[in-house]
């Protein structure tokens, strides 16, 4: 079960960095894509869990995890990715992505949350060398302009990762996944989409092309059903395994840059991709090893 809900989540995602870059294309700022978002998705799991009997408490613990889980797993790192998605191509967006289960468990080494593996350290290493060498400047790949952009996007998965390891260790006892999912989306809509009208960064979707329109509504509905299933892989898989997200979300994001924007990509491009991905597998298999 958990495997499944791994592979839809990742795929969902990569759904919405295509939708967001579209949606870009159009003029829309990162702020106004994410605000979007949030008005769709936010009522969305809300009424969901209201249908189901599954509103959140509202209490000192509940709001202050929901609102630094937020801030972690849905503001910081979108708001990045959204920015950087209309500088670089989506599939570079996708490997950098895949950041995300190292930085976890380099996160999770300093916190002796999990222990120094051989095979886990040769993984990291393998890597940020591939990330290093996907985002340097060469004719094949990132053109100079676009560095700056592509290192932005570095810092989007290292929210996640964080964002990973506080929603499993800091979740407060009896409070439901749906539950987590509907406040945590509430309060950044509620912060957000003020912020986003108030700065005119908020369009009516009538003063938007069409497609813009239907990418942002897209958008919307795959994220509410990635957090409608999201928090329930949170609650039966720790957050190592959650963090391998990003696995999914390169190899999707990729696929989906070539058949929607025709992207291409160099050999040595390629050779980057598939050294993160190498370091990501073996990061993974030294989770069933003792060394």
């Amino acid at each position: 079960m958990s495997l499944l809900l791994l592979l839809l989540n990742g795929t969902l995602i990569a759904g919405i960095y295509v939708l967001a870059k579209l949606a870009r294309a159009d003029g829309l700022s990162a702020l106004g894509v994410l605000a979007w978002q949030l008005l769709i998705a936010a009522p969305a799991v809300t009424v969901v869990a209201a249908l189901a009997g599954r509103l959140p408490t509202l209490n000192r613990a509940t709001l202050r995890y929901a609102a630094v889980a937020g801030a972690l797993g849905i503001s910081a790192p979108n708001a990045i990715t959204f920015t950087a998605l209309a500088h670089i191509p989506a599939g570079v967006v996708g490997v950098i992505g895949a950041l995300s289960p190292l930085f976890t468990y380099l996160i999770a080494l300093a916190m002796r949350v999990e222990r120094l593996r051989r095979w886990g350290l040769v993984g990291v290493l393998l890597g940020l060398a591939g990330t290093l060498a996907l985002v340097l400047p060469r004719s094949d790949g990132i053109d100079a302009h676009m560095l700056p952009w592509a290192l932005l996007a570095v810092a989007g998965p290292l929210f996640l990762a964080a964002g990973n390891l506080f929603r499993s260790l800091a979740w407060p006892p009896g409070l439901q996944p749906l539950s987590a999912a509907s406040l945590m989306l509430m309060i950044q809509a509620l912060v957000l989409v003020p912020a986003a009208l108030l700065s005119g960064h908020l369009p009516g979707l009538d003063t938007l092309a069409l497609d813009t329109r239907l990418a942002l509504v897209a958008a919307g509905l795959l994220t509410t059903l990635f957090y409608l299933t999201a928090f329930e892989l949170q609650r039966i898989a720790g957050p190592v395994l959650v963090g391998q997200l990003g696995y999914v979300i390169t190899l999707a994001t990729i696929a989906l840059g070539v058949l929607i924007f025709g992207e291409r990509h160099g050999a040595a491009t390629v050779a980057a991709m598939l050294t993160v991905l190498v370091g990501i597998a073996l990061l993974h298999a030294s989770a069933g090893r003792k060394s």
